[in-house]
């Protein structure tokens, strides 16, 4: 499991971990779980945070940590109640799955929104968020001699203007079209990126292919 992502879970089974975290899953399952947790699903997760502990503590390898795992897990048992209550008062049951317009019309399925399944919140200032935790981004710190060049930072994300449709690499500047208004198009210049990307024989641009597209 390299990303833990609580949206894959039922609400039941995000309160059960919140409750376990830490604990092996024989010792968790020991209690009867309640409805809507499955097993299965708490050894999967239980037993990844579990291990992953016990490489750090008898291994040096480092990890996000069990505060991350519980962060993610209580943002998006937070959100998922707020969705509840506005999805009451008329709003759309998973606004993350919608852009919105100049005068606030939500569009379902349009370009930026989340696809088949919630990927993502919106913070205090609109902006969307990711709900989800990379468990081993943390490396140990490690001795680098002074001679040795460090690289700059991967970016994370691709350059983006919607407005424009326009998609580009932070890297070497390769450039993507698609019609904003389209999220096939969207996709298929993505899938462009990736293709271009992968193929680069500059490192730093097949480095950013894996880490951005997987």
């Amino acid at each position: 499991m390299e990303s833990f992502q609580p949206v894959r879970y039922s609400i039941e089974e995000n309160q059960f971990f919140l409750k376990h975290l830490g604990e092996s899953p024989l010792a968790a399952l020991q209690e009867k779980t309640p409805e809507g947790v499955n097993p299965v699903t708490v050894r999967e997760v239980l037993g990844e945070v579990y291990d992953l502990d016990e490489l750090e503590k008898h291994r040096g390898i480092q990890w996000a940590g069990r505060e991350a795992v519980a962060g993610i897990i209580t943002r998006y048992l937070d959100e998922h109640a707020k969705w509840t209550e506005m999805s009451e008062r008329g709003a759309p049951r998973f606004p993350t799955m919608h852009t919105w317009d100049g005068k606030g019309r939500p569009h379902r399925g349009g370009v930026e929104s989340d696809a088949t399944q919630v990927t993502t919140y919106f913070d205090d200032n609109g902006d969307r968020q990711p709900l989800s935790l990379r468990l081993r981004d943390a490396q140990p710190n490690s001795f680098k001699a002074p001679w040795i060049k460090t690289d700059e930072a991967i970016p994370d994300s691709l350059i983006e203007d919607t407005d424009k449709g326009l998609l580009q690499c932070p890297i070497d500047g390769w450039t993507a079209n698609f019609k904003p208004e389209s999220r096939q198009s969207y996709n298929m210049a993505r899938a462009r990126m990736a293709k271009h990307c992968r193929a680069s024989k500059d490192d730093r641009v097949q480095e950013f292919a894996v880490k951005v597209f997987g």
